[in-house]
């Protein structure tokens, strides 16, 4: 079968094949990607986690928190992330 003739021999879904076929034949056109696993989300969660986990003092955390570039609309996700912070157990002093 023509599906079964790709590089490794491993079984391709069709989903995985229309996104490969559809880039290489718009190569002359604007191809928008967009990702929906939202690591972005979860990389800046991260960051915010470690910067309150990691501060001796609420003032060292206060000042590296308003350091930080948080994109427009993520703003809630700071609030979100102290709550949790602060209500883990054993949480900040």
């Amino acid at each position: 079968d023509s599906e079964d003739d790709n590089d490794g021999g491993e079984d391709v879904p069709d989903e995985e094949l229309a996104l490969t076929t559809s880039i290489s034949k718009s190569q002359s056109n604007t191809t928008i990607i967009q990702d929906f696993s939202e690591s972005d989300l979860i990389h800046l969660r991260r960051t915010i986690y470690l910067t309150i986990m990691s501060s001796a003092t609420f003032e060292e955390c206060t000042h590296k928190l308003a350091k930080m570039s948080i994109p427009p609309g993520r703003e809630l996700e700071l609030i979100n992330m102290l709550i949790e912070c602060c209500s883990r157990p054993g949480g900040r002093r």
